[in-house]
């Protein structure tokens, strides 16, 4: 008997944002089998240099600057969706670089090129999808349950990735995450493609009406590179374990997801920057003693903290940035992630000037204060 081949889709949800949460949550479980390892896969497996590590990812943020005027270019002339869907064979092929990086070290940085350049379609088009499929008024809400969804999917993602590493391997593990990610963008195109108009221009970019936020998004890129690369790496230096690390990972995810979705409707309501302010604040003591910590119960309970305060932020602060997002909405979205990558630069150069990893973690403690200009 035949089964019509869209069978399986009429059990799909039909709500455009909720096959962005599906979308979004299915990248995020690929990605956290991998990512947190990348900075100590490079360290630990294929032996380059702590100092080789920090220049990739400073490589890796030069070229996510200047491909992402060239994403939304893309995104403006092939649509929204087709930028997320292009982004996804830039970083299956990085991870096949990745792979084989012991066999020619130079291809590091065609594999920094091609992770920088899958970031920016990525990021772009999810974007724009975003801010034109969510609601004004429900923003903190709808983008609480965004982050919340894609936490739940990475809970066990460290952990699962972890012991792949540890029994199978990096190779497998690489493929695990390149099947799912390729589902995440098939999910995506269950509804229409969706347009906006985009023309480069150096002065829309470095729009001095902008200087305030520009400079919280530069702290916004040196907080990322903080969590994503610096702390797993202080972690690993004293854990020496790709399983117990994995367990910090899942530790970070389990302890905010309820906070994320809670906050994010109850600051509908309330006066969002408030909730931001503070919670920086508090967030920037963590990031003090987060750059102390020299055993394992002291990790474990900066990481509770760091996660509670961050779940209570994240979703206010993400609402606020999409709905500054006004007039020329691309425009300001190519300004964001080339202020967020100089940030990355920056943290990532302090560590490389001052050889010290906890010299970068102090530095965003004093770097979180920018959002009062936000």
């Amino acid at each position: 008997m035949m089964i019509h081949h869209d069978f399986w889709w009429r059990f799909f949800p039909r709500k455009e944002l909720t096959q962005l949460y599906i979308s979004m949550a299915l990248r995020s479980f690929a990605l956290s089998l991998i990512a947190i390892f990348i900075p100590l896969y490079l360290l630990q497996e294929k032996n380059f240099s702590l100092e080789q590590v920090l220049l990739f990812f400073v490589f890796y943020s030069i070229i996510f600057a200047i491909a992402t005027p060239l994403a939304a270019a893309f995104a403006s002339r092939f649509g929204l969706k087709h930028a997320v869907l292009v982004s996804i064979p830039f970083y299956v092929l990085f991870m096949v670089l990745l792979y084989f990086l012991s066999s020619i070290p130079i291809l590091i940085l065609l594999s920094g090129s091609l992770l920088g350049t899958s970031h920016a379609f990525y990021w772009m088009g999810i974007h724009l999808v975003f801010q034109q499929a969510s609601h004004v008024k429900h923003r903190g809400e709808e983008m609480g349950v965004r982050s919340s969804v894609t936490v739940v999917a990475t809970m066990l993602g460290p952990l699962l990735g972890g012991i792949l590493i540890t029994t199978f391997g990096f190779g497998l593990t690489f493929g695990v995450a390149a099947l799912v990610l390729g589902i995440s963008a098939v999910v995506l195109f269950q509804s229409q493609e969706r347009y906006t108009h985009y023309s480069f221009s150096l002065r829309s970019i470095f729009d001095k009406s902008h200087w305030q936020d520009s400079i919280f998004f530069v702290s916004r890129g040196s907080h990322v590179i903080v969590q994503s690369v610096l702390w797993p790496l202080f972690v690993f230096f004293i854990l020496q374990s790709y399983f117990s690390l994995g367990i910090i990972g899942s530790l970070m995810s389990l302890t905010s997801v309820v906070l994320l979705w809670l906050v994010g409707r109850y600051s509908d309501h309330k006066d969002k920057k408030m909730i931001i302010r503070w919670t920086s604040v508090l967030e920037s003591i963590v990031f003090f003693f987060q750059s102390m910590v020299n055993n394992v119960v002291q990790i474990v309970v900066v990481t509770i903290f760091f996660s509670v305060i961050g779940a209570v932020r994240e979703a206010p602060l993400g609402a606020l940035e999409y709905d500054k997002a006004r007039g020329q909405i691309a425009g300001y979205f190519v300004s964001r992630e080339i202020s967020i990558c100089l940030g990355r630069i920056l943290v990532l150069t302090i560590v490389l000037v001052t050889q010290s990893i906890s010299g970068g973690i102090l530095f965003q403690a004093a770097a979180n204060f920018a959002v009062f200009l936000f």
